[in-house]
């Protein structure tokens, strides 16, 4: 299920952090790679201008663990990419990698925004 809504177009995905936050100063780089660490509970998924389902929204996490993103529950081929963050531009660029399935490679480049315990992505598939 989570596929259909997670395919095509442009995505947008709004998160709250489930982990402290690392205080502080550190380069950008350093700094929105640690703090993005850990386990994010979705609040908001629209694709192709179109809500995803409530029912998916409430049970679906984000788990950034190093250069790898999960999405749990996921689908095969659309739960585990790699990931790659850039805060130096602007807007932050962000960029996730298929780990598996039949898309295994292929990149999907997006931007983000991290403030406070708020995450928000947008990517085009």
């Amino acid at each position: 299920m989570a596929s259909r809504v997670l395919a095509g177009g442009l995505i947008v995905l709004i998160a709250t952090s489930l982990s402290a936050e690392v205080p502080g100063k550190q380069s950008d780089l350093k700094r929105d790679t640690t703090r993005i660490q850990g386990t994010w509970r979705c609040l908001d998924l629209e694709a192709n201008g179109a809500k995803a389902p409530k029912e998916i929204v409430a049970v679906l996490k984000l788990v950034f663990k190093d250069d790898t993103l999960s999405f749990k529950p996921g689908e095969p081929g659309f739960t585990n990419y790699s990931f790659r963050i850039d805060p130096t531009t602007k807007p932050a660029h962000f960029d996730m990698t298929h780990a598996a399935g039949s898309k295994k490679g292929m990149t999907s480049k997006g931007i983000y925004s991290l403030k406070g315990d708020q995450l928000t992505i947008c990517f085009s598939e």
